[in-house]
């Protein structure tokens, strides 16, 4: 059992040196693209949970005016 463990963590540790040792780095356009792309995501989904909210407002409010 001890053999099998420390032969498993062996694995575990080789695969997340490999990894984490084979990053290559980007051109600036691309890393621009990245950040530009993840800050419209960000957005996009700002916007997708505040129509949800406004959403699940307007159906508690018409649920207590006794519109629904």
């Amino acid at each position: 059992m001890k053999k099998f463990t420390a032969l498993r963590l062996a694995a575990i540790s080789a695969t997340l040196a490999i990894a984490t040792g084979a990053q290559a780095a980007l051109p600036a356009a691309a890393t621009t693209a990245i950040t530009d792309a993840g800050t419209d995501m960000l957005a996009a989904v700002g916007a997708v949970i505040a129509s949800m909210v406004a959403v699940w407002g307007l159906r508690k409010l018409g649920s207590k005016m006794g519109w629904m």
